[in-house]
């Protein structure tokens, strides 16, 4: 019996085997190897094989771009991998629930279980894997547009493959590293590292990662304006991806063959394949591709004067861009917080300072790169405000002039994001001298900063402070939280009321200064109060703003080694308590 048992899984191991290796050209194979395999360990009752069986055909799926379903059976695979305890196997599973959620809108979400999986392969040596997760991971970190940590995990993925002397796993990082010093103006290094991975995908007969190869020298050929051989690559890669199935790469072609069409001002054509672009990735849930082909599309309608159509695509793009910046952004944040958290546990053999150091310059390099694109998207987020200006001017057509007005609201939106951000890392990392606070002076100029609010002139302000107080602190930090707390209140007011009332109260209270501002407002529910100073946490949606603001306060207030105190209750107001010690 025991001889019959094993040599089943003999069989089974063979089939999955055989099937992992097919997946380079004949996918088709490796599913109807995996279900073989899959059958036989259900008959056989080994949970340890059916978990591997699933696991595999999960890939597959994920791969030819089924992404529902090879989350379903991933999950699945994971309950078989709990009851045998195999955290390898539950990687391997979490690896394909994270190609799913990447190649789609959960890119976020897809980085939290690569770092997971990296957890275990680390921990286990598996240089296989720990090359497929960092590639993974460099191309989420694109997303981004965090270029430094993408060609950070590139090159792990390059030196994992080194280790087992595996030339696919190599050269599929070469293929995006390739692009992004394409970006950087090194078309030299990026045209070399391109045609090394075709060669390579060629000798390894790798068809799938021959397609991005092949896509990736497009680019190049793109840039150094040899457009017919461009266009040559770029066909020949959608016919292959086309073949094997492959989703996000077919949508990534379209893309670039449409910018290629641009170049060479055969704008019939680039619309043609963009619409289509546009059409896939609706179908497959691929965001990233949608934004790019709103954006051409705009481009094209723009040149051709048809600026009613493209302010249609300008809007869409915008308003997709801008539902994903506020639906993922604070879990970007999240999935970097993890990524801290991992790389902490790492290093438990470095002394405690050492991993104060690192925290901080983790936290550091965040914020910096949060500042670095607000920054960078300043510029054309202002550019496009001002074309509002010369719209009123020029445009007549009522039509037209509501898609400018739409498209400025939504932009002037995601300024005020940017500002608050830029505001967020200046105030944290920003130094400034102590100075004598005159809170009087600087009560009276924050309200009178808010007169532009629409509810402004409905509010009535209490105000009570003490007098001779004395207490030196920066004031940029001091005004931060007096100025946002009065926004808070004047925004969320109940105007239904008689008197919307805003009550500010200053006192010195010996060891420290307290700061109450309290308002009769709309209040919020215990529920929200729990989450308020998160950032990009907002109760409210129906009132505009960032879910910026409170957070930047209690920042403000940890960098005075202050405390704040929240007491609220639905639709009857707020009061929030601020205690700032004295030296």
């Amino acid at each position: 019996m025991e001889n019959t048992l094993s040599s089943v899984n003999s069989k089974i191991q063979s089939l999955l085997d055989e099937a992992y290796d097919s997946r380079i050209n004949d996918l088709g194979t490796s599913l109807k190897l995996a279900n073989q395999a899959l059958e036989l360990s259900k008959e056989a009752a080994s949970n340890h094989y059916t978990g591997k069986s699933l696991s595999q055909l999960s890939l597959y799926h994920m791969i030819v771009g089924d992404f529902d379903l090879a989350i379903n059976i991933a999950e699945e695979a994971i309950t078989y991998f709990n009851e045998v305890g195999d955290e390898r196997g539950i990687a391997d599973a979490k690896y394909n629930i994270a190609g799913a959620l990447y190649k789609t809108d959960n890119f976020n979400l897809g980085l939290t279980y690569l770092i997971d999986c990296l957890t275990t392969y680390r921990k286990y040596g598996d240089h296989h894997n720990l090359a497929r997760v960092h590639k993974s991971m460099g191309t989420i970190y694109e997303y981004f547009g965090d270029e430094k940590s993408a060609i950070q995990s590139y090159e792990e993925a390059i030196k994992a493959g080194e280790e087992i002397d595996d030339l696919n796993l190599q050269s599929n990082a070469f293929n995006p590293l390739s692009g992004i010093y394409l970006n950087q103006g090194k078309i030299d290094d990026a045209s070399e590292l391109i045609e090394k991975s075709i060669e390579l995908k060629k000798e390894t007969k790798d068809i799938r990662g021959l397609a991005f190869a092949l896509y990736g020298r497009g680019k190049v050929y793109t840039k150094t304006g040899e457009f017919q051989k461009a266009e040559k690559d770029f066909l020949e890669s959608i016919r292959i991806h086309e073949e094997m199935g492959e989703k996000l790469g077919h949508a990534m072609c379209y893309h670039k063959l449409g910018a290629l069409y641009i170049e060479m001002d055969k704008l019939g054509d680039a619309r043609d394949i963009l619409i289509k672009a546009l059409q896939y990735s609706n179908k497959h849930k691929i965001i990233l591709i949608k934004f790019k082909a709103n954006l051409l599309l705009h481009e094209i309608a723009k040149r051709e004067k048809d600026f009613e159509l493209a302010l249609k695509y300008l809007t869409q793009y915008i308003e997709e861009k801008e539902s994903v910046i506020n639906d993922k952004t604070a879990k970007v944040i999240e999935s970097y917080e993890v990524i801290k958290k991992v790389q902490e546990l790492e290093r438990e053999a470095i002394s405690q300072k050492d991993k104060a150091d690192l925290i901080e310059k983790k936290n550091l390099e965040l914020d910096s790169f949060f500042y670095r694109i607000s920054h960078d998207l300043k510029g054309p987020i202002t550019a496009m405000m001002s074309l509002n200006y010369l719209a009123s001017e020029d445009v007549k057509d009522k039509t037209a002039q509501k898609y400018f007005d739409e498209y400025t609201n939504q932009a002037k939106r995601i300024n005020n994001i940017l500002d608050e951000l830029m505001n967020l890392t200046k105030m944290v990392y920003g130094s400034e001298s102590k100075s004598e606070i005159d809170f009087e002076q600087l009560t009276y100029d924050c309200i009178a900063s808010y007169k532009h609010l629409p509810n402004f002139e409905k509010v009535k302000f209490n105000v009570e402070i003490e007098e001779n107080i004395l207490f030196k602190a920066e004031w940029a930090l001091v005004n931060t939280i007096i100025q946002n707390l009065i926004e808070n209140g004047i925004k969320y007011a109940k105007l239904e009321k008689n008197e919307p009332q805003i009550n500010i109260s200053i006192t010195d209270q010996n060891k420290v200064i307290q700061i109450s501002i309290s308002d009769n407002g709309i209040g919020m529910s215990e529920e929200a109060q729990s989450k308020i100073f998160k950032m990009f946490y907002r109760a409210n949606r129906k009132i505009e703003g960032t879910g910026l603001g409170l957070h930047i306060v209690n920042r403000a207030i940890e960098k005075l080694n202050g405390r704040v105190e929240l007491e609220s209750e639905l639709d009857s107001g707020s009061t929030f308590h601020v205690f700032l010690p004295k030296e």
